[in-house]
């Protein structure tokens, strides 16, 4: 098994059960545990998470701040995460705004990931940083302190020089009339995700399931505008149809 492939699996473990040890881990993958405290010290290095005796648990159950919802469907956050990166293009130019999801998707990023990304979130281009293949231009602006990025004309004047060939956007509320949407206090974000939607040649929503059907007070875009909703746990015909098969 070629080594990105068994720590993504060493990862869903450990999301699915909230820490991993060692021996259970040499175990599983039929390696020797100083192959596996390897795995564990890179990904530790990577930030995805933190050694403990005899394994490891999680770095973040989702990043800082958006402190309410830093550990509200970690889980679901973790999934939509991975499948987020399997859509990835090599060598693209893709945005991303802020976000919970948004920042572990960042995290998981392999170090071999070779991409130049714009954002506008703090988060993630903290752990963006950390991966040297991947060139990080950041968007100047307001500092919006309830989400940790940067909002306002200044940023959206630098969002207008760009065509993206993919962004992944954070979502707070999705519905299949009204489109996706954001809340107070994040209504200042809902220019910066338009502009996103508008300069992208690829949409791709990361929600939550339990935010389908929902509507907030600032719609940034048209169910149209989509071409991909990404949850993370199933989701029923019925609503599948609705949404226009768009869920991933």
């Amino acid at each position: 098994m070629l080594k990105e492939e068994r720590q993504k699996q060493l990862l869903n473990v450990l999301y699915a059960e909230g820490k991993v040890m060692v021996d259970d881990l040499s175990a599983k993958f039929s390696t020797s545990r100083d192959t596996i405290r390897r795995d564990l010290n890179e990904l530790e290095e990577q930030g995805i998470l933190k050694r403990v005796y005899g394994g490891a648990i999680p770095q973040k159950m989702i990043a800082p701040s958006f402190d309410g919802k830093k550990n509200v469907e970690t889980d679901e956050k973790y999934l939509i995460a991975q499948r987020a990166l399997s859509l990835l293009k090599p060598d693209s130019l893709i945005a991303i705004d802020g976000g919970t999801t948004n920042v572990l998707f960042a995290s998981l990023m392999p170090l071999s990931t070779s991409l130049r990304v714009v954002t506008n979130s703090f988060p993630v281009v903290e752990e963006l940083r950390k991966r040297p293949r991947i060139e990080v231009i950041f968007l100047g602006g307001r500092y919006n302190k309830d989400s940790y990025t940067t909002v306002g004309e200044t940023a959206l004047r630098q969002l207008e020089d760009y065509h993206f060939d993919q962004c992944f956007l954070g979502v707070y509320a999705l519905d299949s009339k009204v489109g996706a949407s954001v809340p107070h206090p994040y209504e200042d974000e809902a220019a910066v995700k338009q502009l996103m939607v508008a300069n992208s040649a690829e949409v791709n929503l990361m929600c939550a399931a339990s935010k389908l059907r929902r509507i907030s007070n600032y719609v940034i875009c048209p169910l149209e505008s989509i071409d991909r909703i990404i949850c993370g746990h199933s989701v029923e015909q019925k609503i599948r149809q609705e949404f226009q098969n768009k869920i991933y």
